[in-house]
């Protein structure tokens, strides 16, 4: 599933292709929104956003949401450029006079009016957003230290979007590990200091994943790896995936469990 920042970097290449231009065609193949074509021919695109997962395009009288789930996709190309052909299904293709921007196998699209976005399900219950300039590390503290998450486990709250919204399953490990936390820890066991570097490894990681697409490693320690012939997949992360390799810290083993249903990956000497 895509994170926080794949969905802001994705959010960054349709911004670029669609906001302040008029959409000259529109495919729409979801049946319930049959029909609805002539609400976007013709109109200009606003503004273009992330929230956390969620992706909105705003129009004058209504704002297209979608949420990418599992298996969602947008691709942005030249007009003239054919779609690839691939297992994925069509769901939207906006096109300009220029690019087509095309969404596929997302399950959870809407069309919404603005005053609706505010009682959203998912909007309405986001906590701050890890991957945008404006959330500080005092609000993750702040917000960190509301009653509600005190006895929860950070392994399942991590997930929770409502406590920082954008964070999913690799940036949990990665940021847990580079917190110095085991992911049985609750908040309410957390020091001043832990909650302030919890606070600092989620935004760093987050947007260091923004900048240099899904790295959260230390860039030197990336770029020696790739050099002695790493993958990028096998370089790229300090623990998530690395179950039974050394730690790149301390050489103990990386331990893989699931929590979930979920895959969550970490060191059992650096994380206490």
């Amino acid at each position: 599933m895509p994170e926080g920042p794949e969905i802001h970097r994705a959010a960054e290449k349709i911004r670029k292709a669609l906001e302040g231009k008029v959409i000259e065609d529109i495919e729409i193949t979801l049946p319930q929104f049959s029909g609805r074509e002539h609400d976007f021919l013709g109109k200009t695109v606003n503004k273009v956003e992330a929230r956390g997962k969620a992706l909105l395009i705003h129009f004058d009288t209504f704002v297209m949401y979608s949420h990418n789930q599992l298996y969602g996709r947008w691709t942005v190309n030249l007009k003239t450029t054919e779609p690839r052909k691939w297992n994925r299904s069509l769901r939207v293709a906006l096109t300009t006079d220029k690019h087509t921007c095309r969404l596929w196998s997302a399950t959870d699209i809407l069309l919404l009016e603005p005053w609706e976005l505010s009682g959203h399900p998912y909007l309405a219950k986001l906590g701050p957003d890890v991957v945008i300039e404006e959330t500080t590390i005092q609000d993750l503290i702040e917000h960190m230290n509301q009653k509600t998450y005190q006895r929860r486990r950070l392994k399942t709250l991590l997930l929770d979007q409502g406590f920082f919204a954008g964070i999913g399953n690799y940036l949990r490990s990665e940021v847990l590990f580079t917190s110095g936390l085991h992911p049985d820890r609750t908040v309410s066991s957390l020091s001043n200091k832990e909650k302030e570097k919890l606070a600092e490894q989620a935004l760093f990681l987050s947007r260091q994943s923004f900048d240099v697409p899904g790295i959260t490693i230390n860039l030197e320690l990336y770029d020696k790896l790739r050099g002695i012939g790493l993958s990028r997949g096998h370089a790229r992360h300090w623990v998530f995936t690395r179950n039974d390799k050394e730690c790149y810290e301390c050489d103990s083993l990386i331990i893989h469990t699931r929590t979930g249903g979920r895959r969550l990956d970490y060191c059992p000497v650096c994380q206490i």
